[in-house]
């Protein structure tokens, strides 16, 4: 599944599950309004059905309160997976008017930004991942700005040379479409990546 959506963002989606199965162990979440961004992505353990209903658990909460603290709202998270398989999650939020960029992550999931000069963020996410235990979330705030390029993914994207992929003059979509053709049609792990810009 591939898509893209007219926002103040320009984005693409793509998700692919293991072995074409019927359900996919990841799930994203995006949500925008005037003033922020908000993109969530969570991993559930293994795949599958299980998988996929401790993935759904995590993005049911982000939904109730998509503004909320991001600390606050991984530990809702943490609450709601209880009791589940666990997952891996990561949460990004810009904010527009001051142009910072905040991160919480726990587990596999990558991110990377890449600024309109070319510098590469990748804030790393704490080892570990959701499973009703109480721990402890760590925020990280960077800096974007006009142009910039971000990609999250899930684990089952095995992409080198990331920053290529951020600094080429292609549209996000074409980048997008460069990306999935690195993906097996049948792959043997959930696969999920969105990629987008920032206005400039």
């Amino acid at each position: 599944m591939a898509g893209t959506a007219e926002n103040k963002i320009d984005i693409f989606t793509f998700q692919r599950a293991k072995l074409l199965q019927q359900y996919c162990g990841d799930i994203f979440y995006i949500y925008e309004n005037d003033n922020q961004f908000l993109c969530v992505l969570a991993d559930g353990l293994g795949s599958g059905h299980e998988a996929h209903v401790a993935a759904k658990a995590v993005i049911d909460t982000v939904k109730k309160e998509p503004e909320e603290d991001l600390v606050l709202m991984m530990e809702h998270c943490n609450q709601a997976i209880s009791g589940l398989r666990g997952a891996a999650v990561a949460i990004i939020r810009a904010d527009f008017d001051t142009k910072k960029l905040s991160y919480v992550g726990l587990g596999n999931i990558r991110f990377y930004m890449v600024d309109n000069h070319a510098k590469l963020s990748f804030p790393l996410s704490t080892t570990g991942f959701l499973s009703g235990k109480r721990q402890h979330f760590k925020q990280k705030v960077l800096e974007f700005k006009p142009g910039s390029k971000f990609l999250i993914h899930s684990d089952g994207l095995v992409l080198k040379k990331v920053k290529n992929y951020l600094t080429s003059s292609l549209c996000v979509v074409k980048t997008g479409h460069t990306i999935e053709r690195l993906i097996p049609d049948i792959p043997m792990d959930d696969v999920t990546f969105v990629i987008g810009k920032f206005p400039e």
